[in-house]
């Protein structure tokens, strides 16, 4: 076997040999100076007790100029009737106590509580903002309970407002107090000369109910009384009771 080709892998000439050798002295010049530099010539930190002191004395006088500050404030604020003499602002003021009566010069502390005047709300004439006005009663459900009372031609009676969809009972309960019945003028739905489609719009009606509501018109004739609906399968006694302020012959 020729170990000639094997060899010359290994092998490098003099040019190669000093580039090898000149890199391997760089890196270790790299390497070994900065240890050596620390080594020999360490770097001393001298702190300067003297600008340290400044530093402290600055900075006690800063804090001493904003205690003053502050104290002017408060006593500013107290001169005003803003601030309690004892403890206003998280400063003690007990100067004002001692050196003057405060019948005289300061007006005694006196907080003001204004009581919000309850909302009132009429539930046949009021629009969105005033609905939202209610605790619990956002945009949304505002708009839900005026959109409910136009479909239904008006409200009867407050116990309506919780048939609104979306309407929690206990958000029901807390307008509740703030609801007012006003004067009542329903829009009544004339079940003899209306159409399945505009019967069909009527939140107490709806599709199923209207369909019936025309096949029991087409084959017994017009209605004479509301007592008629109970004839027809659907309505029972609840739904006749929803029924019965809102229907005209």
């Amino acid at each position: 076997m020729d170990r000639q080709p094997f060899r010359a892998y290994f092998e490098f000439t003099k040019r190669e040999r000093t580039g090898i050798l000149v890199l391997l002295l760089l890196t270790g010049s790299c390497i070994g100076l900065p240890l050596a530099w620390e080594a020999y010539a360490p770097v001393k930190v001298e702190t300067d007790s003297v600008f340290l002191a400044d530093v402290a004395a600055f900075r006690q006088q800063l804090a001493k100029a904003k205690a003053a500050e502050s104290a002017s404030f408060t006593a500013r604020r107290y001169r005003a009737g803003k601030a309690r003499p004892e403890r206003a602002g998280g400063y003690q003021l007990p100067f004002y106590r001692d050196s003057v009566p405060r019948h005289r010069e300061y007006p005694a502390y006196k907080r003001t509580w204004h009581a919000r005047k309850p909302v009132i709300v009429d539930i046949n004439q009021a629009d969105s903002a005033a609905w939202e006005a209610l605790p619990g009663i956002g945009p949304v459900l505002a708009a839900r309970i005026v959109r409910f009372r136009e479909k239904l031609g008006g409200f009867h009676a407050i116990a309506q407002i919780a048939e609104t969809y979306g309407l929690p009972d206990s958000t029901f309960k807390k307008i509740q107090p703030s609801l007012r019945l006003g004067s009542v003028s329903l829009k009544k739905l004339d079940i003899n000369e209306m159409d399945e489609q505009s019967l069909a719009k009527h939140p107490y009606i709806r599709y199923k109910l209207a369909r019936l509501i025309v096949k029991y018109r087409s084959v017994h004739g017009p209605f004479s009384r509301p007592e008629q609906l109970q004839n027809i399968p659907l309505v029972d006694d609840s739904i006749y009771r929803k029924l019965e302020k809102y229907i005209s012959f």
